[in-house]
Order: C-alpha cells, then structure tokens, then sequence
C-alpha cells in the first residue's frame, strides 16, 4: 500500500487528486488514476486505514471516507480587529468610529484596511435616487482616516477614493510584530438621517517574502450605526398681549389652504423658537440667533429677548428648549424672508472625553405676510383685583386708516364679575383716532377669573376681533396684598468691586 503526502504552502481551496505515480527504481513505475475508495466495497482495509493523513482537511468524515476531493483551509488568523461606537449618529456632526488591529500571534505584513459604507435597509445606496454626484447628495460620507496621534493616514488616496465614491476607502496598515496593535479613527459624517452598516476588512501577509505575499489572511468586522436628526425646532408667532390687529390676509386664508402667517406692522411681535432632543443622549445648546440679509434687518428687525444666559445649556433627552425673538416690521410686504435659525450644539461631554466639536444647524424660517392693521383694539385693566373692590375696564379700539370706520361692540356676561355698562355698543372712528370703551367691574370670586368676553366688528370689512382666553383674565385677590418691593438685600463686600 503506497501513501503519499502532499505539503503546498501558501495555498487554499479544493484539491483533486487525478493519478498518482510512483517511481521504485528505474526499471520499475507504478501508475495508478485515483478514485473514491467509498465507492470500492471489496478493500475496507484501505476505507478504514487508520494512518490516513486528515492535515490540512478540517472535516473528519471527508478524511475518513476517503474522498479524492479535499478541501485545504486557511490557517486560523491571529489578528483582532475591532470596531467602536459612542452611540448614535447625529446629522451634521463629524462621527469617529475608532479601529483597532490587535496581533495576538501573527505578524502583520502589507498590511490593508478596506473601508465600506453600506444602507442598512438594503439597496446599498448612501445618497437620494436621481440626484447629482454631489457631497450635498449623499445621505452619509467617509470624510478621512487618522490615527490615534492625529496625523493623516494617505490622505491623498482617500482624496481621490473620495472624489469617485463618498462610501470606500482603503488605507495601509504599518508592519506590526507579534504582540503589537495599531489604531485608527474613521470619521464619518451624516448629511441626513439613515441607518448604516460599516463593514471594515483587514488583509495582511505572514511574512514579506514573495511567497507570501500570494496569500493574504483577511479579517472581517462589521458594525450598524444609526444616523438621527439632533434637534426638531419649531416656531411660533405671537402678537402683543392684550393687543389684537385685525389682520385681513388671515381673514382671507382662514377658508383657503394658505397657512402663512401675518404679521401688523408697527407692532412688536414674539417669536418663540423651540429645540427639542429627539436623540439619546444629552446635547449643549451653545448659541441660537436668527440670520437676516441686509435689507431684512432694516425692514424687520429681530431682537433676541430671552434665551442663552450662561455659555451653554444642557438639553436632556426629550427636554425641549425656547428662546424668545422681538419681531418688529417696518413695512408692507405679502412675502417677507425672516431669514434663517442657526442653532449651534454638541454633544454634551464629560470631564476627559475629546474636546466637543460643534455642529452649526441652520433651518429656513418660511415666509410670513406682513400688513398694517386697519383695526387694533387692545385692553387695559389692572395687574390684579381685589375681592369685592371695583375697578375699571377699559376697551380701546385705534383707526389707524385715513377712512371712517364703523364698529359694533357686544360683551358678554361673566358670573365671576358684576359690571355697569351698556353690553352692546355702535360707534363711528374718525381716521387715526382712538375710541375708548370702559366699564366697572366687581369681582366675586378669588383666584385666576376670566374677564367678560368682547367682540368688536368692523362694519367696512365685515370681520370680527375676539381677543384670546390668555388676555382677559386677571387674578383675584380675597384681599388686599402686602408686596414688600422696597426691601433691599445686603450685597456682601466680596461682590463690591
């Protein structure tokens, strides 16, 4: 019985035996076409020689059935790759993904890391259907690889990788002896939330021999990383308290789909910004402004009022931020630009982490309809009232056209309040005049009362003006209060400068 013993080194995959051939001496040569001894039921001595060679075959029952097929394997890598991740992504932030390569055995030679970004839901595109080759296009992009020093890896290669595909990158690995590790930081950054799959791959030789070089070990990782939008910000327009405009565009859109809104002019208008942490982690909101071209501030000038006191403000997950804007147009326009919201944040980091970089996000205000008011009518009552102790309540109605305007004013009883007065009233307003109703008032109640409800219609424009819930209440008393507003605190001498 001949055995042969075959060594090929630096090679994998199926290997077939065809013949074998043995030479005894010059005279004498033993040829012989191999078959599958599983299927030669008269030689179980050779189906069941226990001196079969099984190396480099993992599969014992292929060894053990005598296959004239085998499969040469790989030899098992000695080298860890591994993937890190803080947590989400956020939109418009620069994201590090820190790589590290581990030799636990293996010398590391011509050493390549293969970066690849791909959808997580399928179809592998990281940027819109249709669009233009474009950085703007791509949902997600693999800007650099740098090392853990800081210093840039083959930054021209991935330059040029770059400009051809946003979601490759290949960068060469130093030579690293048993026992060595090497790092490197992939930054990413999300231009819209997606959910990506980062699938890296290291391919290394054992040695730097030619031979060697010819087969490479190959390690693979892969890691899912959500991208999400950091912050929604929303917006809404205020007018002045206890002031109502009769505005005659949102008369005219309040039947129609035109949702824009209306602004009076010459009159101071809240704006409240809100920000909301639609993510899980904790943000720093550093600044929050409003950008307005140069024409805009002259027209419309925004006023920050309320907002940022210290350098930054923590914004919990779910937490929701406001900041207040004076809104004062100067002029008539149908389709005026505010300009846009610039929110600037970061990740709010703990003592010891990376320095935050922060990631200015900026969102267009939509257009809004600005108009001088025909009508104002706007209320005075005292701050507060005491309990059984009558005071005023005055309406004032202001013409603010070169027109004579007619007006109609009904008010309603209220059980919290008694009152003198007619409850309804017709009166004629001379241009840019001013027409006053007022009316005693006795409170009954204690706590937060609602004034009686007015309504005043314009004749000329068919339109009505109710004010808010919000501007005709006032809180009651049961009797007089005692505000000590004159106390003065002590102010230490470590705060006198």
């Amino acid at each position: 019985m001949f055995m042969a013993k075959l060594s090929i080194p630096g090679q994998s995959g199926k290997l077939e035996c065809l013949s074998v051939k043995a030479t005894i001496n010059k005279h004498l040569l033993v040829c012989c076409q191999a078959e599958s001894p599983a299927s030669m039921e008269d030689f179980p001595l050779w189906k069941f020689e226990d001196q079969v060679e099984t190396l480099p075959t993992k599969d014992a029952a292929l060894a053990f059935s005598g296959q004239k097929l085998i499969q040469v394997e790989e030899p098992d890598t000695q080298v860890d790759l591994v993937l890190d991740s803080t947590g989400p992504a956020l939109v418009g932030e620069l994201f590090v993904v820190p790589v590290t390569i581990l030799s636990k055995g293996h010398a590391v030679h011509s050493g390549e890391l293969k970066i690849n970004l791909v959808d997580a839901k399928g179809g592998g595109l990281l940027m819109s259907p249709g669009e233009a080759d474009e950085s703007e296009s791509h949902h997600v992009e693999l800007l650099g690889v740098s090392t853990a020093s800081g210093d840039e890896v083959s930054k021209e290669e991935v330059d040029n990788i770059k400009k051809i595909q946003y979601s490759f990158g290949v960068v060469s690995v130093p030579m690293l002896v048993a026992g060595d590790s090497w790092s490197c930081k992939l930054e990413i950054k999300w231009h819209g939330a997606k959910s990506l799959m980062l699938y890296v791959s290291l391919g290394y030789s054992l040695d730097s021999s030619e031979d060697a070089s010819l087969h490479r070990l190959n390690v693979h990782r892969s890691l899912q990383v959500e991208g999400k939008i950091p912050m929604i910000v929303g917006h809404q327009f205020l007018r002045p308290f206890r002031r109502e405009p009769l505005l005659l565009s949102r008369i005219r859109s309040s039947s129609g789909d035109n949702k824009k809104d209306s602004l009076a002019m010459n009159e101071s208008n809240m704006l409240i910004v809100s920000a909301r942490n639609c993510t899980e982690v904790p943000l720093r909101l550093h600044s929050i402004a409003i950008e307005s071209d140069g024409d805009g501030k002259q027209l419309c000038p925004v006023e920050q009022i309320s907002g940022l006191s210290d350098e930054y403000a923590v914004v919990a997950p779910s937490a929701e931020y406001k900041a207040i804007f004076s809104v004062n147009p100067r002029a008539s326009n149908p389709d005026f630009y505010l300009g846009e919201l610039c929110l600037n944040w970061s990740r709010d980091l703990v003592l010891g982490e990376n320095q935050d970089r922060r990631v200015t996000m900026k969102q267009r205000l939509p257009e809004v309809h600005i108009e001088e008011p025909p009508l104002v009518v706007s209320i005075e009552c005292p701050p507060y009232a005491i309990l059984g102790t009558p005071f005023t309540f005055y309406v004032k109605i202001h013409n603010s056209t070169s027109l004579l305007q007619e007006i109609k004013y009904s008010l309603v009883d209220s059980q919290n309040f008694v009152f003198s007065g007619a409850h309804n009233h017709a009166a004629f307003i001379l241009p840019k005049t001013e027409h006053t109703v007022s009316h005693k008032l006795v409170p009954l109640g204690s706590g937060s009362q609602q004034l009686p409800r007015i309504t005043v219609t314009s004749v000329r424009y068919s339109a009505a003006l109710t004010p808010p819930t919000s501007a005709t209440s006032v809180f009651v008393y049961p009797s007089e209060p005692k505000f000590n507003l004159e106390k003065s605190h002590p102010i230490s001498d470590e705060c006198v400068s």
